[in-house]
């Protein structure tokens, strides 16, 4: 026998436009970008980038859990497409993070010269 649909994650198409992962990716990056744009002044530019990574990776995860939650609907852009682009944000971020940035960054500053 076979269960088509056990769990109840998909639903029939929905004529309402969908605007809430819309609205919650564009939320969730300006709160990183402006949180970034506050701290860029009081951090270290060896925290920063680290820092809005990890809050990327954060804000991703957080998206996916409500992704988890809620049925996942037949449109075009969904909760988890939103976790999707904040997660390949994240990792574009951390790909521009130096090795010896991070060390500075882990260290304190300090240096064995």
């Amino acid at each position: 026998m076979t269960v088509t649909n056990p769990v109840g994650r998909t639903r029939a198409r929905s004529t309402e436009p969908s605007i809430g992962p819309q609205l919650l990716l564009t939320g969730a990056l300006a709160a990183v970008l402006t949180v970034a744009a506050v701290f860029r002044h009081t951090m270290s530019n060896d925290v920063l980038l680290p820092g809005v990574s990890v809050s990327l990776f954060l804000l991703a995860a957080a998206v996916a859990a409500i992704a988890w939650k809620r049925p996942a609907p037949d449109r075009n852009f969904s909760y988890l497409d939103a976790a999707g682009v904040l997660t390949f944000i994240g990792i574009c971020v951390a790909a521009l993070i130096e090795p010896e940035q991070m060390v500075r960054a882990m260290t304190g500053g300090q240096t064995d010269n």
